[in-house]
């Protein structure tokens, strides 16, 4: 043999078959659907897909009370919501591109909210664990005598379902309130803010 015969197949090693990828990280999206400010996940059915893959979906999730979680790999879905009553459909919703990835902030949960409405983002709110405060308030950028949105509870989060736009969030941990300002909520997307 020649020598350098010898040393490609050195180099290629036992074998010649493809390594294959690492599995993908699996991370919890949790899903909450919204009308407005008004939440209506107990009365919509969820499918799942992988981003412009509408055959095989991912997963399929009846109404529920409350919110909605899958375990899924991380990647990039779009999510059909689709809102029922009285058994009829009342409106459909695709909610596309949305990007599931372990992000270090999120420790493995991944929050999306789909609002049937046009016009709407969502903002939610972490804290590190010893940091939550007793309060989290929300006002239209410089107008700080009326609240904007209401909060919602989450696992870890406080939640604020919103149109879009730039806002002033008040925190409060004690007696020491802060002052956030221009935070953006984006359209038809959730943003998550790490309260500093």
């Amino acid at each position: 043999m020649s020598h350098a015969l010898l040393v490609a197949l050195a180099l290629a090693g036992p074998g010649t078959a493809q390594q294959q990828p690492a599995p993908q990280p699996r991370i919890v999206v949790e899903l909450r659907i919204f009308n407005g400010a008004t939440e209506v996940t107990s009365s919509t059915r969820v499918t799942l897909h992988r981003a412009g893959e509408r055959t095989a979906p991912v997963a399929q999730i009846g109404p529920r009370e409350g919110r909605i979680e899958i375990d899924v790999p991380a990647g990039i879905y779009d999510a059909q919501a689709i809102l029922e009553r009285e058994g009829r459909v009342i409106s459909i919703r695709w909610a596309e591109r949305l990007v599931v990835m372990p992000y270090p902030d999120e420790a493995g949960r991944h929050l999306e909210v789909v609002n049937f409405q046009n016009g709407f983002g969502a903002l939610q709110l972490r804290w590190k664990e010893s940091d939550a405060p007793a309060e989290a308030v929300v006002y239209a950028a410089g107008m700080r005598d009326t609240e904007a949105g209401v909060r919602l509870a989450g696992p870890g989060y406080a939640l604020f379902v919103l149109p879009a736009g730039r806002y002033d969030v008040q925190t409060r941990t004690g007696d020491r309130p802060a002052w956030h300002t221009g935070i953006e909520v984006p359209l038809n997307r959730t943003r998550l803010w790490i309260v500093p």
